[in-house]
């Protein structure tokens, strides 16, 4: 069977329609972007939209406003594609992006980051560092701590504050790239 012959835009309309389409690309395709929510999908919609301007029927008669009319075909192709992928969840599926749990590299990165704050914490005098546990991990109030360690509020709030800023500041000096 020999291959259909492929439509020309011979057509003033199909001229017409075309020039619209590539002029009014981007805004295209943020209509079917909002509606299908994936750039590529939207590219596709346009595509498909294109080849059936190409494909339009000959007709004498001019459409009134082809951005308009255009605007309503990529509205229903955008439509009509979120359809199809909700009928349809494994092939939704295969587009999803990898799982966002941490692989090995980010995990040892981790420990490595771990080890160096309990390296920090140790040459922190043994009192401040029992405050700064128990208030940033066990989530002991400072007016408590306070109480319990006979100081007053803002200086365990000093302490808690001297410690972070250090433990930060040491994590930056081994974290910045070299």
């Amino acid at each position: 069977m020999p291959d259909a012959p492929l439509p020309t835009t011979e057509n003033p309309l199909r001229k017409d329609l075309l020039r619209v389409l590539v002029a009014r690309r981007e805004r295209f395709l943020c209509q079917a972007m909002r509606v299908l929510g994936s750039r590529d999908r939207a590219e596709d919609v346009l595509q498909d939209a294109a080849l059936r301007c190409l494909d339009c029927p000959l007709r004498q008669e001019q459409i009134a406003r082809p951005q308009a009319w255009l605007g309503c075909m990529v509205h229903n192709l955008a439509i009509d594609q979120y359809r199809k992928s909700k009928r349809r969840p494994s092939d939704a599926l295969a587009f999803e992006p990898p799982c966002p749990l941490a692989g090995p590299e980010r995990a040892l990165s981790d420990r490595q980051l771990l080890a160096l704050l309990e390296e920090n914490l140790a040459m922190v005098p043994t009192r401040n560092r029992r405050i700064f546990l128990d208030h940033r991990v066990g989530g002991i109030p400072q007016r408590d701590l306070a109480q319990r360690e006979k100081l007053s509020p803002a200086r365990i709030n000093a302490i808690i504050a001297d410690i972070h800023a250090s433990l930060q500041a040491n994590l930056a000096l081994c974290t910045e790239p070299r």
